[in-house]
């Protein structure tokens, strides 16, 4: 409403309530005076009044509501214009009198026919209608009139009077609330017209629901979100528009919102296979007038274009920070608008100390005007240069960088900003200026490294053959280096190696070279060697240098040294061969005990490369079944019964025949063809210690082991899986002999060990018992069956009287542990005798048989029972077993 037509309406109100008070004033008194005598109209008067009040209260509340505020004046201007009544005011006020002159006119004929209540009904007619179309003015109009007309009746009575003001009274109640009535629908109208227009003309997504879900309201953009008309939206859920398990996303949200407060949040929404879309959703309870919850509202802004803009600029952003190259914007004013982390890093510059500048605070000096020039001009030309150029970092250092500018465009074809990229390349040019020297040094020590020290060596062998002196060509090898290195790290390992260089060179002559072949080799080159004394004196200080502690960060280090030393012209080899015996002669060295130095011996290194060669020869020999078991038997000495067999392995080499296991034993022992090896004849003897029961030969197959096999970590089970292959061998047919120094050399391993195959059945038989140490003392403990007395005592018993002595210990030593004795080497039936004698058990030996292939031991076994007993018939040994 404008102000002029609040002054309006409030000044209808003021004429409203003075023609009402008037009207009541003349009708209650005239009412008064007819119906209360003179002593109680004072209290009657005071009655009317109060009922005055209290009614024009009423009113006026109702008449007050309808005014509206000032501030709401500019919505009451939007309200005439958006919403005006429904008929001219003019056309009001007319059709109001008009009415009420029909009524007035018809009043004198229609009295006659219905009577006064009828009558009184008809005047009230044009004051409802009036007020109903028009409002107050038309309705007070017409009250007017209807009062008029019933003043004009004949008579004066209470009843005329009491009607009179009822259709005053009534006129101006129904006014006043028609008019209110009408501001407030109009208002109402204004308001819903201003949301559907606002609701329509958004871009946003405007929707309410109701709490079972369905949709009340839907504008255009919600609708075409989704590809429909709102029509078909209204009154359908989201089951109806979308698939079930978006629907039900949509449902849970929704629920969520109505147990609180508006909320604002992002989320994604698949309206159609392939099709997401990012909204920003505002979403709140709809509350009726009553405040309860009546259903939810909800705003959705499309933000798809938005969140890719933004994920394109955080991807720009990530790559414009992260990348490892520097970058700097310019400005078509040359200066810097923007660097990023890695221009910092390679330039030292931050941010905040180049941009509004020019690229020339990065200049090194270095290159002229003509060349910048030359630069923009191809910038200019082509829109990108590329090249190497030289500037300068903050702390003044220059630096290489390999730099690409680009010229970027706008859409209209201008330069909006230059590009430039740029990489530190100084690490390569100092790469390209060091590659000189890594190719002869080593980085760590600054050491010559192999290829300068092959240089120098065929210098020196050349300057000695000259001078007729000696050169003495070093292998040194740091001890207990990698134990320092692994515990304290390969940090203080590198500082110990740096140090350890420091303290060689300081005791080398000018014309000695020392070198750094890689890990913690090094190599000396010793000229003019006049004796071997003077070598003897330079080595001594090379090991009493290398020794010397040396400060790592909070601690000191120390190390000793192995050197290997071969002698140039007394070694003629060429440079290669003399670093290798160097290298094995350092070997040596270690193996002796370390920190000393040893010279290398020709005749070692020819004994190692037999060693090598025979291992080659026998590593061919068990792949292509070159090994066989030749087996010794064992006789009771009580009555020569045959009670078992030794398993001996034999070579057959195809160069030189059958071999003793004397000729290629020591070569295998302690190398890795050991176990292999061992397992090869574990599993044949067992094998055929299954094959000769099978045959009715009940034997007891001994088997030897050497230590590194018996405490293997896995030979117990490798025994339960060789006789698991022959279930029908009794286990106590096989015994293990293990050597004395074998068992007492881990004799805790070794009592584990064979107690695991003590369970099983095996038996074990302590072998060469006597040549150890410590017998007595682990005896007890070792869970054997038999002793063997090492055949050297027994070959000689007869002649020397301690071997003699040794024998009959052993053999008491066994009676009293309950172990059963056997006697190696017996040879004459006078040892024989002598050691049944003593109380021996069994004998093995060339008195007896001598080891034989394992197909001859049944037809050597019937004819030893048939009459070959010399044990038994008391004859002598024949001069051929």
């Amino acid at each position: 409403m404008a102000k002029s037509a609040r002054r309006r309406f409030i000044g209808l109100i003021t004429v409203s309530y003075g023609l009402l008070a008037f009207a009541w004033i003349i009708l209650s008194d005239k009412l008064l005076f007819a119906l209360a005598g003179s002593a109680d109209i004072g209290w009657l008067s005071v009655g009317k009044g109060l009922f005055f009040v209290l009614a024009t209260d009423f009113l006026l509340f109702f008449a007050l509501c309808s005014v509206p505020a000032a501030q709401d004046s500019g919505a009451s201007a939007i309200a005439q214009e958006m919403g005006p009544r429904r008929f001219p005011v003019w056309a009001s006020y007319l059709f109001s009198l008009a009415m009420s002159l029909a009524v007035l006119a018809a009043s004198s004929t229609l009295a006659s026919h219905f009577g006064e209540r009828s009558l009184l009904l008809l005047f009230m007619l044009p004051v409802l209608v009036s007020a109903l179309i028009g409002g107050l003015g038309p309705g007070l109009l017409a009250t007017a009139f209807a009062a008029y007309s019933l003043d004009q009746t004949d008579g004066v009575d209470v009843r005329d009077w009491a009607q009179w003001g009822v259709v005053a009274v009534n006129g101006l109640a129904v006014s006043v609330l028609a008019e209110t009535l009408q501001r407030s629908l109009r208002k109402a109208n204004m308001q819903r017209q201003l949301l559907d227009s606002v609701i329509s003309g958004t871009s946003d997504a405007v929707f309410v629901k109701d709490l079972r879900g369905r949709y009340l309201l839907v504008n255009r953009a919600a609708a075409s979100l989704v590809g429909r008309q709102a029509e078909d939206i209204v009154g359908k859920d989201d089951f109806a528009l979308f698939p079930f398990g978006i629907a039900s996303a949509i449902r849970r949200k929704d629920q969520a919102v109505l147990r609180q407060e508006v909320a604002t949040h992002e989320e994604q929404l698949t309206v159609e296979p392939g099709r997401t879309l990012d909204l920003l959703v505002t979403k709140g309870p709809v509350r009726n007038t009553a405040g309860h919850i009546a259903g939810l509202f909800g705003i959705s802004r499309d933000i798809t274009e938005r969140k890719r803009f933004e994920r394109e600029l955080a991807q720009a952003a990530v790559v414009f920070d992260s990348s490892h190259q520097g970058i700097m914007v310019v400005d078509p004013g040359r200066r810097i608008t923007r660097v990023n982390p890695a221009f910092t890093r390679i330039t030292g510059y931050a941010s905040e100390d180049v941009i509004g500048k020019t690229p020339r605070v990065l200049s090194s000096g270095l290159h002229g005007p003509e060349f910048y020039r030359q630069i923009w001009a191809c910038i200019e030309r082509d829109g990108f240069w590329h090249g190497e150029i030289w500037n300068r970092r903050k702390t003044g250092e220059i630096f290489a960088e390999m730099l690409s500018i680009s010229a970027a465009q706008g859409a209209g074809g201008e330069i909006e900003h230059y590009i430039g990229v740029f990489t530190d390349i100084s690490h390569i040019k100092a790469h390209e200026a060091e590659l000189e020297r890594v190719t002869h040094y080593d980085l760590l020590t600054g050491l010559p490294n192999r290829r300068l020290l092959i240089d120098r060596l065929n210098q020196a062998m050349l300057r000695t053959a000259r001078e007729g002196r000696s050169l003495a060509v070093c292998f040194l090898d740091l001890d207990g280096f990698k134990e320092i290195n692994d515990l304290h790290g390969a940090a203080a390992g590198d500082a110990l190696l740096v140090g350890v260089a420091a303290h060689l060179k300081s005791v080398l002559r000018s014309e000695d070279t020392l070198a750094r072949l890689g890990g913690d080799e090094f190599v000396l080159l010793l000229s003019h060697i006049g004796s071997a004394e003077h070598c003897a004196t330079i080595l001594d200080r090379v090991l009493e240098a290398a020794s010397r502690p040396v400060p790592v960060q909070d601690r000191v280090l120390s190390v000793t040294a192995s050197l290997g030393v071969s002698l140039y012209p007394d070694d003629q080899a060429d440079p290669d061969l003399l670093l290798r015996h160097a290298d094995q002669a350092m070997c040596v060295a270690k193996q002796a005990g370390r920190n000393r130095y040893q010279l290398f011996d020709p005749e070692n290194d020819r004994k190692a490369h037999a060693r090598r060669l025979q291992l080659g020869w026998l590593r061919q020999a068990l792949e292509k079944g070159e090994f066989l078991l030749h087996y010794q038997p064992k006789v009771e000495l009580g009555g020569g019964r045959l009670v078992g067999a030794e398993a001996l392995l034999r070579w057959h080499d195809p160069r030189q025949g059958l071999r003793a296991p004397g000729e290629f034993l020591p070569f295998v022992a302690g190398s890795d063809l050991e176990r292999p090896l061992g397992d090869w004849v574990i599993g044949e003897a067992v094998a055929q210690a299954a094959r000769w029961f099978g045959q009715g030969l009940d034997l007891c197959v001994s088997i030897n082991v050497s230590a590194n096999q018996l405490l293997d970590g896995g030979f117990h089970a490798k025994m339960a899986q060789v006789l698991a292959r022959h279930p029908d061998l009794p286990p106590h047919l096989i015994e293990l002999e293990i050597l004395e120094s074998a068992a007492i050399a881990d004799m805790e391993q070794a009592i584990q060990v064979m107690g695991q195959c003590r369970q099983l059945g095996i038996r074990f038989a302590l072998d060469d018992f006597g040549t150890g140490y410590s017998s007595l003392t682990y005896l007890r403990k070792l869970p054997v069956q038999s002793l063997k007395i090492d055949q050297s005592f027994v070959r000689d018993m007869l002649a020397d009287p301690d071997d003699l002595g040794i024998v009959e210990g052993v053999i008491q030593l066994a009676s009293t542990f309950q172990l059963e004795s056997v006697a190696e080497g017996v040879e004459t039936p006078k040892h024989a005798r002598r050691l049944r004698d003593m109380g021996c058990h069994v004998a093995q030996g060339y008195g007896i048989a001598r080891p034989m292939p394992a197909d001859q031991l049944p037809a050597w076994a019937a004819r030893w029972q048939a009459g070959d007993n010399w044990l038994a018939h008391g004859r002598h040994m024949p001069s051929e077993v």
